[in-house]
């Protein structure tokens, strides 16, 4: 399973019809991985969810991906100019009420997917891999997406969240923590040695401080 996450998207929610709204992806857009998806990407998951009977369709809505909290399904997805389009019906759970108070409330404004890639080929003018196919898992607000922007301060307010809550966002945070340290592990190497430094400094830091928690 491979995730990527969207940042700066505006998700409406109806707090009396229990529906948010939103890009779960967007296309064109270059990640930290070096990969975008293509507006084609998402026509197979599209089509085979729309001629699937209700009761069969797999596409979920999970809570920042924990498929042991699924808070709702699709209503609609649609492919248009700008991305994956859609409109979820959020189940009546605790998690649920909270995803819609929080969407509400403009707390939550990404959104990442689940999917596994079909097809995919390098783009020699963009330098990048684009994404041709995927098969759609599931879709979740977050509260951030992986970035290679990670920062200390990101790490020390993520862990800092956990000692607050005293363990009882254990799953978020780890999960949260893992994809900023991949991505910034993964991304693209800087030509610049005191970048390359700055780095290396940075992952150091990082485990560092995950240490004093551990």
């Amino acid at each position: 399973m491979q995730y990527k996450s969207f940042g700066g998207i505006e998700l409406k929610a109806d707090i009396d019809k229990n529906i948010i709204e939103g890009y779960a992806s967007t296309f064109g857009n270059i990640d930290s991985d070096g990969d975008y998806f293509e507006p084609s990407a998402w026509n197979k998951s599209i089509n085979d969810w729309k001629g699937c009977a209700p009761k069969k369709r797999r596409v979920k809505v999970l809570w920042h991906h924990d498929r042991k909290e699924p808070i709702g399904i699709p209503m609609e997805m649609v492919a248009d100019e700008k991305g994956l389009y859609t409109v979820s019906k959020i189940s009546k759970t605790m998690a649920g009420e909270k995803v819609l108070i929080l969407a509400r409330d403009g707390v939550l404004n990404e959104m990442s997917v689940g999917f596994r890639t079909i097809q995919d080929k390098f783009d020699e003018t963009r330098k990048a891999n684009a994404i041709k196919e995927a098969m759609l898992w599931e879709y979740s607000p977050v509260t951030w997406g992986s970035s290679a922007e990670t920062t200390i301060d990101d790490v020390k307010h993520l862990l800092g969240e956990y000692q607050y809550s005293k363990g009882n966002v254990m799953d978020i945070v780890a999960m949260e923590l893992l994809k900023s340290i991949k991505a910034l592990v993964k991304g693209d190497e800087p030509s610049n040695d005191t970048l390359t430094d700055k780095k290396s400094q940075d992952i150091n830091e990082i485990m560092a401080e995950i240490k004093k928690y551990l």
